[in-house]
């Protein structure tokens, strides 16, 4: 590694309801162990810049089938006194699914096998739960840029940088590494016509001349421009 992160993960400002039940629970029957918080809700815990409002996790390693019962029994029982509750499998994920009277997809709460983990997970301090760390959740939203290219993705990405939580340099170093511990193709230059790729379709979907409000406009232009022109041209020491 070429940097260590130097921010410590906090409470973020707005934690959805379904979400602090869901975690209290679990750390109240010392499950938070059996589990590592990932995606956009762990992200928020570095960097608390947009809402997001469904939860994405990683089983450990060490867990047990009995223990990811418990774990999946208890998210359900919390989220049974809300509305109708289902429980839906696909691929290496268990999804456990809230919907409530005012809105069919209130909340999710996603557990996936993990593929690879580059640094042990963190203490969440507000409550016993694992997090993972910075250097995780920056090469698994690169996997997603790369993969995906969804708008977050590149927002997440583009708002790490300027946060100063990490460099382009880095985000390509880490995701390279990733990709060599689940032995994927690490060629950063199909990556990286990948995610110019993204961002043509998006460019077409949403062109900025149809962004009516002002701000929108000139985030998306600049978050745009700076891919362009900066991030996919980055080099790797």
């Amino acid at each position: 590694m070429t940097m260590q992160p130097s921010v410590t993960p906090t409470r973020p400002t707005h934690i959805p309801d379904f979400a602090e039940f869901c975690l209290n629970a679990l750390a109240a029957h010392k499950l938070g162990d059996k589990l590592s918080l990932g995606g956009a809700f762990a992200l928020l815990h570095y960097l608390d810049y947009r809402s997001t409002y469904d939860v994405d996790a990683w089983w450990q390693l060490n867990t047990t089938t009995q223990e990811r019962q418990q774990v999946v029994a208890v998210l359900e029982e919390t989220l049974q006194h809300f509305g109708q509750v289902r429980r839906r499998s696909f691929g290496d994920v268990t999804s456990i699914e809230l919907a409530t009277e005012q809105k069919k997809k209130a909340f999710s709460f996603q557990i996936a096998e993990r593929s690879a983990q580059l640094t042990p997970s963190v203490p969440a301090l507000w409550t016993d739960i694992q997090l993972d760390s910075l250097f995780d959740l920056l090469a698994s939203k690169m996997t997603a840029l790369v993969q995906r290219g969804a708008p977050r993705d590149f927002r997440d990405i583009y708002a790490a940088c300027h946060a100063g939580l990490t460099t382009q340099q880095q985000c390509w170093q880490l995701w390279e590494q990733r990709q060599q511990l689940t032995n994927d193709d690490a060629d950063r230059v199909r990556a990286k016509l990948a995610i110019a790729g993204h961002l043509e379709r998006i460019a077409q979907y949403r062109p900025l001349a149809k962004i009516s409000n002002q701000e929108e406009r000139m985030q998306a232009e600049a978050v745009r421009r700076w891919y362009e022109e900066d991030f996919l041209h980055a080099t790797v020491d």
